[in-house]
């Protein structure tokens, strides 16, 4: 039977939580949190303590699992369009695409790639650029453009020549 209810506790290494049922005010065992996938590919996503969540019961409300999250007239979706879909988080950090405009948005202070990345189109930055080895075009490198130019000497306007740096 499906029931509506609270999370009041949760266990975050097992991906379960106890949920308080609107109805008799009965709170139940530890459930399974429903996730999009456990086996090889694993995906992590777990209710948190206050949080309104459906669960599928069984007969006597002793077994089941939470299947999910629902909104309440308190809790409000915060997109209002079925073209994006958005993971927003409560310190203000958010991931959102927008189907429409064909943009993904992140919104994140720090953001840790691993792997290589293959960009195609024009990058822009608005806060300079940092790199820990040498930075290439297709031409030449900045590193073998110092090794060039920083030994590169002009005679001064007292027919000296300059130093090198």
């Amino acid at each position: 039977m499906l029931r509506f209810g609270t999370v009041t506790s949760i266990n975050p290494k097992t991906a379960r939580a106890r949920v308080q049922f609107a109805q008799d005010k009965m709170t139940s065992y530890w459930l399974p949190v429903l996730q999009n996938k456990t086996f090889k590919d694993k995906f992590y996503s777990m209710s948190a303590v206050g949080e309104q969540v459906a669960c599928l019961m069984d007969e006597n409300s002793e077994d089941g699992v939470i299947l999910g999250a629902i909104y309440t007239a308190e809790d409000v979706p915060i997109i209002e369009s079925e073209k994006q879909v958005s993971a927003n988080f409560e310190d203000g950090t958010f991931a959102n695409i927008d189907k429409e405009t064909q943009t993904l948005t992140l919104s994140f202070p720090n953001i840790h790639l691993i792997g290589n990345i293959t960009h195609e189109g024009t990058l822009s930055n608005s806060a300079g650029i940092t790199s820990g080895g040498d930075i290439t075009d297709k031409k030449s490198s900045m590193q073998a453009i110092r090794n060039t130019y920083n030994n590169h000497t002009h005679p001064d306007k007292n027919q000296t020549t300059t130093s090198t740096m």
